[in-house]
């Protein structure tokens, strides 16, 4: 007789890994399959409904967590009256249109940023617009392409889209527990929101303050200008405010916002000083200059980011005079002033 097949193995239903913040409001930890494990997103009751905060990617994975730990609290989706999305990155808006197909409700983010998550319009490709970026500040084409074909392999975890309306620095959102307002603190993307919530003294500080790692600040191909000074002007804004604890969009709850901000504000100084320090009279390129600062052993993904910073904080020196831009062949490069 032959012998029976060993039963099909049952994976169990992600466990759902929620808690409160205060009356009326919670924090939701979802999967991330990035060396940054998890992102929290947060869910508001307002009377007999719900505002649910950023959405974490369109994966199997986090879909499941997330309806899990809604099941855990009662609420179906057909409860969530409303998707609010911080900024663009794809663990905070990537499962928007799915959440919005499942529950109906409509999605707002700051309209700046919007734009960048529409679905591609005729004659735009992927990652068109980024590899001529990287291109510009010296990434040899050969990684490009590797770069481009795992941006690509990447994009299952977020879904273009339209959004429903804006979301506006100084908005007031109302909810049970008190209301919340829209703080302006771009610098990690464009628009990124952070939101206060005064009654009880809390600042849900979205990527803008993170427990143990500092935000990457980063020139993109959307995002030129001078992120580095709009993220110092973010730190004077938060530091301003009379809060006790942080939830932060990654990591656990904390408190000492101050102390932070004053820590970091230190931290991308002594960047500039590494990164002025690196230069001389022939100039060189950003994709180079991070390289030195922060190694060439190191993903491609890693060295993408690096040179996003440096480029952040040469911007940020050159409109103080400290560094000189010099373009030549197609090419941007960097020399000491």
């Amino acid at each position: 007789m032959a012998a029976e097949p060993p039963p099909a193995l049952a994976f169990p239903r992600p466990t759902a890994k929620y808690w409160p913040v205060g009356e009326g409001a919670w924090q939701i930890r979802l999967p991330l399959p990035w060396q940054l494990v998890s992102v929290n997103v947060f869910l508001f009751r307002r009377g007999g409904d719900y505002l649910l905060l950023d959405t974490g990617l369109r994966s199997e994975e986090s879909l499941e967590s997330l309806e899990s730990a809604l099941t855990c609290l009662n609420v179906g989706w057909d409860s969530i009256a409303e998707v609010l999305v911080s900024h663009l990155h794809p663990d905070h808006f990537g499962a928007a249109a799915e959440i919005r197909r499942r529950s109906g409700a409509p999605v707002r983010m700051p309209m700046v940023e919007a734009e960048l998550v529409r679905p591609l319009g005729p004659g735009r490709e992927f990652f068109a617009e980024a590899a001529e970026f990287l291109g510009t500040h010296g990434v040899p084409p050969s990684e490009v392409a590797t770069m481009r074909a795992r941006a690509a392999a990447g994009a299952t975890g977020h879904e273009r889209l339209d959004v429903d309306g804006g979301l506006a620095v100084g908005e007031q959102i109302d909810f049970d527990g008190g209301t919340l307002t829209a703080v302006a603190a771009p610098g990690h993307s464009p628009a990124q929101l952070c939101f206060v919530w005064p009654e009880a003294r809390v600042l849900f500080s979205t990527d803008a303050i993170l427990p143990k790692i500092t935000p990457n600040i980063g020139v993109q191909w959307f995002y030129q200008g001078d992120p580095l000074g709009d993220y110092f002007g973010t730190l004077d804004r938060l530091w301003a405010l009379d809060v006790d604890r942080v939830v932060p969009s990654h990591g656990r709850p904390f408190r000492g916002h101050r102390e932070w901000i004053d820590g970091t504000r230190g931290h991308h100084r002594k960047r500039c000083d590494s990164i002025e320090a690196e230069l001389g009279d022939e100039p060189i390129h950003a994709y180079e200059i991070a390289g030195r600062i922060w190694g060439e052993d190191r993903t491609l993904l890693d060295r993408r980011f690096a040179m996003s910073e440096s480029l952040s904080h040469l911007h940020y020196m050159a409109g103080h005079g400290r560094v000189a831009r010099v373009e030549s062949n197609g090419i941007t490069r960097w020399a000491r002033a």
